[in-house]
């Protein structure tokens, strides 16, 4: 739309991502590890780093069988040069994790869809049948090496709805690692580049299997 394409200085606004299934390995890393695994990204990366800084509101709705669970992303990024900040607007759902598709890593669908910033996104949800759960923001940087994304963030869960300065730290002094690639299936060949850049890291951060037991109530 043209109130779209006007946030971004005239220019067409980013695709949105079609529904795509990734590999996930995850870790966790305290300051100074973070510090090292910031420098160890940077020389790897194909590119600058991407600041990840964003707001998320959890929607859930219960049906017959299960629930479902999806968020509505307010993001921010810097524009070219000394533009100012340009604000993405998404629902974003993660399917469930399936650890069992392959020994070493997990798998999960992704669907991503962008969404007018003139438009109410939550009337819409909620008229869906979701209902509001809690709010959190996530601040970070992602680095990307061929088809593989590296994101380090700080986890931020929002007490209070609306009260983003309530903010509280669930990861206490750790930030979350995730690495993670599109695939087509387990098969994938690339695969193997992803669990060796893993395995370049580890003495840094240990990338592992996304654990349920221990990630549940991130």
């Amino acid at each position: 739309s043209s109130g779209i394409n006007a946030e971004y200085g005239g220019k067409k606004p980013p695709k949105p991502q079609p529904s795509h299934q990734e590999c996930l390995l995850v870790g966790t890393v305290n300051a100074e590890q973070s510090r090292q695994l910031h420098a160890r990204l940077e020389g790897l990366s194909d590119r600058p780093p991407e600041h990840d800084e964003c707001f998320k509101t959890f929607y859930t709705m219960k049906t017959a069988n299960n629930t479902v669970k999806l968020s509505l992303v307010r993001k921010e990024r810097m524009g070219e040069g000394a533009k100012p900040r340009v604000e993405l607007l998404f629902i974003e759902y993660l399917g469930t994790i399936d650890t069992q598709v392959h020994e070493k890593l997990a798998v999960r669908t992704v669907v991503r869809s962008y969404v007018n910033a003139n438009t109410n996104p939550q009337k819409f949800l909620t008229d869906l049948g979701f209902k509001h759960d809690y709010e959190g923001v996530v601040r970070g940087k992602r680095y990307r090496h061929k088809k593989i994304d590296i994101s380090i963030r700080k986890i931020y869960k929002v007490p209070k709805q609306g009260e983003i300065k309530s903010a509280v730290d669930i990861l206490s002094s750790q930030s979350l690692v995730e690495m993670t690639m599109p695939v087509t299936s387990v098969a994938d060949p690339s695969i193997g580049e992803m669990l060796s850049l893993a395995d370049s890291l580890r003495s840094i951060v240990r990338l592992e299997k996304y654990d349920v037991t221990r990630m549940k109530d991130k």
